[in-house]
């Protein structure tokens, strides 16, 4: 089998390397246990985590912030899928638009446009339109298949994944129902638990649920997405601590 690049063994090769490179879950909490962002930033700079926040200042605006790292999660995850063979890499590059299936879902229910939205360059042009008039905002952008549930007021977080499993080149792949049957009975347990729980061990059962399929299914689309998805919850908790101390630091401006 080759192992050059876009075959699935030059993918793990790649895979295998980064996940032995991530940050321990102790280092991390060290990293949060900061409570200014310079320090906080400083001190992610020295770790795996630095890609995320090289362009990351303490004096950048707080929606600035929260658009940058939306940018490093899509710059991930294109790199990824350029590890992979052809077939699956529309798969993997449709993971870019989690980070904003919430925001999305909102506009389906005709919730009031957060402010950031207004000059994100994915959603702008919905923000731009009054909530009647949002049925084709859609129309002629890489989030069109999403266009029916939100004219539909539907469940866009089920079209995407409708969607992402008609990309896949393979009716069905053991490995990604997998992450899929993962994903959901955490979603479960998140919806059931109470406003004041901590999401903080459902995080850590995703992750381990995850590790485990990334070992399980080697040689496969698995990998690339059960990667994809430890570094989007790592990326989750950094969004968190960051955006927490810069609201703290502008409150106290």
């Amino acid at each position: 089998m080759s192992a050059g690049r876009g075959t699935f063994a030059y993918a793990q090769a790649r895979l295998q390397a980064r996940l032995g490179m991530r940050a321990a879950p102790s280092d991390l909490q060290r990293a949060r246990a900061t409570r200014d962002l310079a320090a906080l930033l400083q001190q992610l700079r020295t770790m795996p985590q630095a890609r995320y926040v090289a362009r990351l200042a303490p004096a950048t605006p707080i929606h600035e912030l929260e658009r940058r790292l939306r940018a490093e999660w899509c710059v991930l995850v294109d790199e990824v899928a350029h590890w992979q063979p052809d077939a699956w890499r529309p798969t993997l590059r449709w993971l870019r638009w989690l980070p904003y299936l919430p925001v999305l879902q909102k506009f389906a229910r005709g919730g009031r446009a957060p402010s950031w939205t207004r000059d994100d360059p994915v959603v702008g042009r919905i923000v731009a339109l009054e909530p009647g008039t949002r049925s084709g905002a859609l129309d002629a952008t890489p989030l069109q298949p999403l266009q029916a549930a939100l004219a539909a007021q539907g469940d866009v977080t089920q079209a995407w994944l409708e969607h992402w499993r008609h990309l896949w080149p393979n009716a069905s792949d053991p490995g990604l129902e997998a992450i899929v049957r993962a994903v959901k009975g955490v979603d479960t347990l998140l919806r059931a638990a109470p406003a004041s729980a901590s999401t903080e061990d459902l995080s850590g059962t995703l992750s381990r649920r995850l590790l485990t399929i990334f070992r399980r299914h080697p040689l496969s689309p698995a990998t690339a997405v059960a990667y994809l998805g430890l570094e989007a919850i790592d990326l989750l908790v950094l969004r968190g601590a960051i955006l927490a101390r810069a609201a703290l630091a502008r409150a106290a401006a």
